[in-house]
């Protein structure tokens, strides 16, 4: 999927202002809140660390812009196991990687000036990894997500500017412990597990530079 998506974004943007009237190319940097997933007996926290990524939209019309986006971060789950007979056992650190695929739809309160407010909504996937770890396997497991939010774009030049933004994430039904990965079933064949079902909000604040093309 990311290789697919990488390939997506090289495309329209070598050849995108040909085929659309504008489009901007929008890498960012930023700080990813994540939260806490309820489990039995013990909340799993993911640490909250900085991400990174790319955004590249096309003008649907004025003051509205429709956009691609990959939004990675590499963050740590930190949890109890549990015992055979259903105590906490130890704690565990466990690298757990995160990749929003999204679709976003961009708002501008103003046209053609220099300061532009801006709301954003997004809809896409979340693809959540985490790593193996004690006598556990690596799991992958994919989400829907939304997001919305809002910022400011300046723009110095008619084709270079820069990006503030904040946003809420939700992603949607994460089942087990680690996003739904089954952390702790089966293990030494006791059967004992942790299970939940719960949507959390997440939240980044991202600052970027833009290349517009086109008119």
């Amino acid at each position: 999927m990311k290789k697919s998506l990488f390939t997506f974004l090289l495309i329209v943007a070598a050849f995108g202002h040909e085929i659309f009237a504008q489009v901007e190319i929008t890498p960012y940097g930023g700080w990813l809140w994540t939260g806490r997933i309820p489990a039995w007996r013990q909340d799993i926290k993911i640490s909250d660390e900085g991400n990174y990524g790319i955004r590249v939209g096309v003008a649907a019309r004025d003051q509205m812009i429709v956009e691609f986006e990959w939004n990675h971060t590499e963050n740590t789950s930190t949890f109890f196991e549990y015992n055979i007979d259903g105590s906490l056992g130890d704690l565990q650190n466990v690298p757990l990687t995160l990749n929003y695929y999204m679709l976003g739809f961009v708002y501008e309160t103003t046209y053609d000036e220099a300061l532009i407010p801006f709301g954003i909504l997004n809809l896409g996937i979340l693809n959540a990894k985490l790593d193996a770890y004690s006598n556990y396997g690596s799991v992958s497991n994919n989400y829907f997500a939304a997001g919305f939010g809002g910022g400011l774009k300046y723009f110095f030049t008619d084709n270079f500017g820069i990006r503030l933004q904040a946003r809420l994430l939700v992603p949607m039904q994460f089942g087990g412990i680690g996003f739904g990965c089954g952390i702790g079933t089966g293990g030494a064949g006791c059967g004992a597990g942790v299970s939940t079902y719960s949507s959390i909000i997440q939240g980044d604040f991202t600052g970027a530079v833009i290349l517009k093309l086109g008119n």
